[in-house]
């Protein structure tokens, strides 16, 4: 039964490709385009406007101030917050004790090195060309 239905489709199909025939566009479409897409190009200028605004980095950098400064001068029943947090738990456990018993050879260390630099250097140029790609 599908293999009818797939068979009407597609004689179908057949009959309006043909019946509809190829349309060729006007003699100066090619020109009309590139003369819309010039009048965009220079018309238009992008305005990048940045995530955070100056008013919210203001208002993230005096909150991160104000809890460093709650944490070390804030007393809790007579020691600062510091204190009052238990840190053994990042040090205590099996993940640690796991991990640090793995070594690397000299080889290993170098090739992370290597390729860190290589990564860290790579991001601004490929920033650079993007930059160039998206002027033109």
């Amino acid at each position: 039964m599908k293999e009818h239905t797939g068979q009407h489709l597609d004689n179908l199909a057949k009959k309006a490709m043909t019946s509809s025939g190829l349309k060729a566009p006007s003699i100066d479409f090619t020109a009309k385009v590139m003369k819309e897409i010039e009048s965009i190009r220079i018309g238009s200028s992008t305005v990048y406007k940045p995530l955070i605004t100056k008013y919210g980095w203001f208002g993230i950098i005096a909150i991160l101030i104000g809890v460093s400064l709650y944490m070390t001068l804030g007393n809790v029943e007579g020691s600062t917050l510091l204190d009052a947090v238990d840190y053994s738990v990042i040090s205590n456990n099996k993940v640690t004790s796991v991990l640090s018993g793995i070594t690397f050879s000299k080889t290993v260390m170098y090739a992370i090195g290597f390729f860190g630099l290589v990564f860290f250097i790579q991001i601004p140029l490929m920033k650079h060309i993007m930059t160039k790609c998206l002027e033109y």
